[in-house]
């Protein structure tokens, strides 16, 4: 349960860092790098969390659902600048502030609230993963930030027929691939409740370092 406790680890994490000179970052990630950084991070900690939710067992999910709506608190609770303070900025330098300062202030709170966005949205995202609707569903994500999030399906790999698809092979072979649980046991394979998903970029890595690994599956 590791890979899900560093997912929850992140999605209630707020540190935010201003000097208000040079130095800009919430959670590690500085204001040059942006949500984008951020998201990639949580995207790759949650694919993985995916991976372990088919192993866990029915108290384990209900004990992960009990500190969601915590969680879910902790992030209301967060210490940060909302979109009021984002408005507010954005009307000043529409009047004509061209203060350097301020526009990177704006910038940076506009960081802020994006990455808590996605916070929230992973953290919906996890509890609809273990079968749990939050009592709470009235989180909203910008629409810049459902874009970044929604390129990364690039990613997957949907369902037997785009695993044969991919790998070149027939459906039985597929099936029997996912049975033999060789790409569950390294984390490229797993089961979202629709159906089976698998990493394309780790598969490609896997058939890269390893090009034999499957053709014993194959030949049954």
């Amino acid at each position: 349960m590791e890979a899900i406790k560093a997912l929850l680890g992140e999605l209630r994490r707020c540190e935010i860092l201003n000097d208000y000179k040079e130095v800009f970052s919430y959670n590690g990630i500085t204001l040059e790098e942006s949500s984008v950084a951020f998201q990639k991070r949580l995207h790759c900690l949650y694919e993985d969390a995916l991976v372990e939710i088919p192993l866990l067992t029915q108290d384990a999910k209900d004990g992960f659902a009990n500190i969601i709506d915590k969680y879910a608190e902790s992030q209301r609770l967060f210490d940060v600048p909302d979109e009021s303070i984002l408005e507010s900025m954005n009307r000043e330098i529409e009047a004509g502030n061209t203060n350097v300062s301020l526009r990177t202030e704006r910038d940076f709170v506009k960081m802020i609230c994006d990455c808590v966005s996605l916070q929230k949205y992973y953290l919906n995202e996890f509890a609809d993963a273990i079968g749990y609707t939050s009592k709470d569903n009235s989180t909203t994500i910008s629409v810049e930030v459902k874009e970044q999030v929604s390129t990364t399906d690039a990613n997957l790999i949907k369902g037997v027929k785009g695993l044969a698809d991919f790998l070149g092979c027939g459906i039985n072979t597929a099936q029997n691939i996912i049975k033999s649980e060789i790409l569950l046991k390294r984390k490229i394979q797993y089961n979202t409740g629709n159906g089976w998903r698998f990493r394309r970029d780790k598969l490609t890595d896997l058939l890269e370092k390893e090009p034999e690994i499957l053709k014993k599956v194959r030949k049954k």
